[in-house]
């Protein structure tokens, strides 16, 4: 799976939670909170990422600046699944 796969990916899932959201309105660098998502949302949020990605979020790593931003999900994602960007020189 691509960076740019686990990024639309993540984005699907969370404009799923938040269909008043457009696609354009949620960029990497959004706050999700400030978009709406509350508490509730946000544990919805962790099950179906850990269902989209085939993934297990360990408690220390639900926390609110791993899931504020579409990036910062993504960083996590990549984390978990031992992805890692190839730079081209």
């Amino acid at each position: 799976m691509t960076i740019e796969e686990i990024k639309q990916k993540t984005k699907d899932v969370v404009l799923n939670l938040l269909p008043d959201i457009s696609s354009e309105e949620l960029t990497e660098d959004t706050d999700i909170f400030g978009l709406g998502l509350d508490s509730i949302n946000a544990m919805t949020l962790v099950f179906n990422l850990q269902d989209a990605f085939d993934i297990q979020f360990e408690s220390n790593e639900i926390s609110f600046e791993n899931f504020r931003t579409v990036a910062d999900i993504v960083e996590l994602i990549k984390t978990k699944k031992n992805i890692y960007e190839q730079t081209v020189s």
